[in-house]
């Protein structure tokens, strides 16, 4: 994670979308942004460290310290770019569908165990977040390989012995205890931080690449010889929407504009799912935004009015 100081820190979901980077892509670029190889596991790795590392920082931080809270902000608005990505990036491999499980473990709403003897209470709001963020998540069963056997009686090497498919923080710094990069990179982090991207240009642009996937199904669906071309920039269109749609829920609200744009994105994503698109894309967006709903930079007062009424179609 040290390199992400020697360099400016960018947004991830901008730099995924450079291929398509244009306000009107061609079929051929929306076709090699959805063909283009990602490394989920790295990114789903990164998104954990991200988030461990605002935890580490927030720990050290001062009351009214204004400079590692910004800090703390860009660090979360990082991660939480990479759990998007890892979130809606459709499971082509086995590596895919493996970082959608092991980030899905680690991030968002989490139902405890608790003992028999404990009555389970859980409040309407926090069984949303668990279905959102399972239907986040979620991958096709029949892809997964089975877990991880058991040792037998003559095997060795048990105190390393795979518990899980995908280990999401094997060589990760503990969640807790002192910082691991981010306070060395103040600097950095406080502007990326304050680089909020333009909201209601993103607006528009999940608003143009949903209507371009659109039509782009509707031509396919009438057989002409590219329909499968046709079907995957279709399929790259609709990333890109939902991604320009992440991105706006993401980035703080800073003044009334910006909260009423979040809001357009509401109403905008309930459209998209009686338009039937996938199940996990619609869930996405409703975790990502119950997560950021709490970055550190987010003006308390605006907080109770991010918490929208989503419908239950997931």
């Amino acid at each position: 994670m040290e390199e992400l100081g020697k360099r400016e820190l960018r947004d991830p979901i901008a730099a995924a979308m450079d291929v398509a980077a244009g306000e009107d892509p061609s079929l051929a670029e929306l076709v090699a942004f959805r063909r283009q190889p990602f490394d989920l596991k790295a990114a789903a790795r990164q998104a954990k460290n991200l988030h461990s590392e605002e935890f580490r920082v927030s720990l050290v931080k001062e009351p009214g310290d204004e400079v590692l809270e910004a800090v703390c902000g860009g660090v979360e608005i990082m991660s939480l770019s990479l759990v998007a990505l890892v979130a809606l990036w459709p499971c082509d491999t086995l590596d895919q569908a493996e970082a959608k499980i092991a980030l899905g473990e680690k991030t968002g709403a989490l139902l405890f165990k608790r003992p028999k003897d404990f009555a389970d209470v859980i409040e309407p709001r926090h069984a949303r977040r668990l279905r959102w963020k399972r239907g986040a998540f979620a991958v096709p069963a029949l892809m997964l390989p089975p877990a991880p056997p058991p040792p037998r009686s003559d095997d060795r090497g048990l105190a390393q012995w795979p518990l899980e498919r995908f280990d999401l923080v094997e060589h990760l710094p503990k969640r807790g205890g002192l910082p691991a990069f981010a306070d060395r990179q103040v600097a950095a982090w406080s502007r990326f931080a304050a680089s909020a991207p333009d909201l209601g240009h993103l607006l528009k642009r999940s608003e143009a690449m949903f209507e371009t996937c659109d039509r782009l199904l509707t031509l396919a669906e009438r057989g002409p010889d590219n329909a499968s071309e046709l079907l995957s920039a279709a399929e790259g269109a609709r990333l890109m929407g939902y991604l320009a749609a992440c991105q706006l829920m993401i980035w703080p609200v800073h003044d009334r504009k910006a909260l009423r744009l979040k809001r357009e994105v509401v109403a905008l994503i309930n459209v998209r799912g009686e338009q039937g698109d996938p199940a996990a894309m619609q869930a996405a967006v409703r975790h990502v935004t119950a997560e950021a709903a709490w970055i550190k930079t987010l003006p308390v007062d605006a907080r109770d009015d991010l918490v929208f009424d989503w419908n239950e179609l997931v």
